[in-house]
C-alpha cells in the first residue's frame, strides 16, 4: 500500500467533509452511512484519487476509520482535520453557552478528547467540565465523568447529548438519558447543533 501524499489526502478530506455536512453525517444511521461510503468510493473526487494508493477495500476502511471517525472532532476543532471544517471553535462556544448559560465561556486550551470535553468558566470564576457527543457516545461521556468523579474531579461535569434540527433526539430517549444521568448523580443536557 503506497502512502497517500498530503496534497491528495486535504483534497479527499475536503470532499468527504463537505459531503458529510450536507448529509447531515451525525444524524445518519448506520445504513445510510454505509451507502455513503459506497458513493464515495464511486466518486472521482474520493474514490478515483484513492485508488492509485489504495484497494477499494482498503480506502473504505481508510475512510471510515480516518477521516469519518475523526469527523465529530474536527468539527470541535481538534486532530490534523480541523481547519477543514470551517470555524470549529464556534462549537464548543455554541455547547458550553447552551448548556450553562451565556455568561460561560469554553478554556479552548483545556479542550480533550474521547470523549470530547472542555473546561468552562463563568464571571465569578465558578468553573465546570462540558463534555459533548451524539447519543451514541453517552456511554463514553458518562464513564469519564464517574472516572473523573472517583479520582477527585470536584467540578460538575456536565453531559451535553448533541443532536440537530433534522435528526432530534426522540422524547422517550430523552426521558431514558436523564433517568440514567439522575442515577449516576450527573448533570444531563440535550444540545441542538
Amino acid at each position: 500500500m503506497a502512502r497517500i501524499p498530503p496534497k491528495v489526502e486535504l483534497a479527499v478530506v475536503a470532499q468527504l467533509y463537505s459531503d458529510a455536512s450536507e448529509l447531515g453525517w451525525t444524524s445518519l444511521r448506520p445504513r445510510q452511512r454505509s451507502a455513503q461510503y459506497d458513493k464515495w468510493l464511486e466518486d472521482p473526487d474520493v474514490g478515483g484519487k484513492l485508488k492509485a494508493y489504495l484497494s477499494a477495500s482498503g480506502a473504505r476502511v481508510w475512510i471510515k476509520d480516518g477521516p469519518m471517525k475523526e469527523w465529530t472532532r474536527a468539527l470541535s476543532g481538534v486532530g490534523k482535520y480541523a481547519t477543514l471544517v470551517g470555524d470549529s471553535a464556534s462549537t464548543q462556544v455554541k455547547v458550553v453557552r447552551k448548556a450553562l448559560g451565556s455568561d460561560w465561556e469554553p478554556r479552548s486550551d483545556t479542550l480533550k478528547v474521547k470523549p470530547l470535553r472542555v473546561v468552562a468558566r463563568n464571571s465569578e470564576e465558578d468553573e465546570a467540565v462540558v463534555t459533548w457527543a451524539p447519543s451514541s457516545g453517552l456511554k463514553h461521556m458518562v464513564w469519564a465523568a464517574l472516572t473523573a468523579s472517583a479520582e477527585g474531579d470536584v467540578r460538575d461535569w456536565v453531559v451535553c447529548v448533541t443532536d440537530t434540527f433534522t435528526k432530534p433526539t426522540p422524547a422517550n430517549e430523552k426521558q431514558a438519558h436523564l433517568r440514567m444521568a439522575k442515577r449516576c448523580g450527573l448533570r444531563l443536557t440535550h444540545v441542538t447543533i
